[in-house]
């Protein structure tokens, strides 16, 4: 891979493209700096940071900041080829305002009117963004990103759905009840199992078409994906209506995810020489990184067709924490920053900036393992390892330490992209 830069005559579009994956990469220094806060509050009583609202106000600007936009940002990019027209412009500029918005009401009041306006603005930009990625991905291979593309958005949509119900339940007074849950987990599970799981599929899919392959993903694999992604929804209703019924239902859930994998496994060593050659091991890094941690999630799912796992991991909240982190952190972020470092966005040749990087990467990694670690010990009955809200507090420390020097060092280009 070259490593100087190519301009072509849209490097003006493209360089604003890198400016809103910026802006995006910032949103992730305040989730990860409010990370940071509250696992503090474990170990010291901070005046100012009331637990709820300030996981409210992380987690909205986690999965709406960093990630949507970020998300978007690199799809309709699409290596070069898309166009930042003045609407889709506006359209992020709404978007991150929204953000802004959610990120200080939420903080500072939780679920009220300022907040809920503020995700209802998000969710109907959103939906308008997500229509120019669809136009965009009519012209991408049928068998390949276009329907990953396309089902990303469909599942971010029916995400929503449970987003939306929020207002209404807590307005009827029934924020405690079962109805409650269901409705947030409904909305996590399809950003999860749904947008991010399509979206990632449709990042690796369209790079693999614009190296020259013919990426065929058959009706029956992509069938398995969506079904599984549907029914795997029923493990949130487990948690609190043990059922046999739907114990079968997630069973069988997962055993479709496990096939459909397999079937995708066997599609991707198809490149994996390519994939070696054309990275830079930076972005070989963060690629195996997003690739372990998408093979993690199916397998532990898979756990869960055993009933008493299945209760375990929704009650052990070291478990539940660990496996959202595993998705957005693990995955998704890791997948985005080398879609970065491959289109010369990030540039790593600073020392500072690999430091970062290396921050970055070791605060997902050692939080990963200590939740894991933390939740297996309470599992096993042996309490709790000594020291480890100290422990967790440090290694979520490395994260916004990391992005703050990736964002101050790395020399972020606008000017240009380089051809993966």
């Amino acid at each position: 891979m070259t490593t100087e830069n190519h301009t072509n005559p849209e490097s003006k579009t493209n360089g604003s493209f890198s400016r809103w994956f910026y802006i995006a990469f910032f949103n992730l220094l305040f989730a990860a700096t409010i990370g940071v806060l509250l696992r503090g509050m474990f170990i010291w009583e901070i005046p100012f940071v009331h637990f709820r609202p300030w996981l409210h106000a992380h987690s909205h600007t986690a999965l709406l900041g960093w990630l949507f936009i970020g998300t978007c940002v690199v799809l309709i990019h699409d290596g070069g080829q898309g166009v930042l027209t003045h609407r889709l412009r506006n359209l992020f500029r709404g978007l991150q305002l929204a953000v802004i918005i959610m990120l200080v009401s939420f903080a500072f009041q939780g679920y009220g009117t300022v907040s809920l306006t503020a995700s209802t603005v998000h969710m109907a930009l959103s939906f308008w963004v997500l229509t120019v990625l669809w136009r965009n991905s009519r012209s991408w291979p049928i068998e390949g990103s276009g329907r990953l593309s396309r089902w990303a958005a469909v599942m971010y949509v029916l995400s929503n759905l449970g987003a939306f119900a929020i207002g209404p339940i807590i307005a009827t007074g029934n924020q405690s009840k079962e109805i409650y849950f269901w409705a947030v987990q409904f909305f996590l599970h399809f950003q999860f199992n749904g947008w991010f799981w399509f979206a990632a599929m449709a990042i690796g899919a369209r790079w693999a078409e614009r190296q020259g392959f013919v990426l065929r993903m058959d009706r029956l694999t992509l069938g398995l994906w969506i079904a599984s992604a549907i029914f795997t929804y029923a493990l949130a209703i487990a948690w609190s209506e043990p059922h046999p019924a739907v114990f079968a239902t997630v069973s069988i859930a997962v055993a479709l995810q496990v096939w459909a994998a397999m079937r995708t496994l066997a599609l991707l060593r198809r490149f994996k020489t390519t994939a070696h050659d054309q990275f830079t091991r930076w972005a070989r890094l963060l690629v195996g990184i997003a690739l372990v941690s998408m093979a993690l999630k199916v397998l532990v799912q898979a756990s869960v067709a055993l009933p008493a796992v299945a209760v375990m991991a929704f009650t052990l909240r070291h478990y539940v924490m660990g496996f959202i982190h595993m998705n957005t952190l693990g995955t998704m972020t890791t997948l985005l920053l080398a879609y970065a470092v491959v289109m010369g966005w990030c540039d790593l040749r600073s020392k500072t900036a690999r430091m970062g990087l290396v921050l970055l990467i070791s605060g997902i990694l050692l939080s990963e393992l200590l939740l894991f670690g933390q939740g297996t010990f309470f599992w096993a009955g042996w309490g709790m390892i000594p020291g480890h809200y100290w422990h967790l507090f440090l290694a979520s420390a490395l994260m916004p330490i990391g992005v703050g020097m990736l964002l101050l060092s790395v020399g972020w280009t606008t000017s240009g992209d380089r051809r993966p």
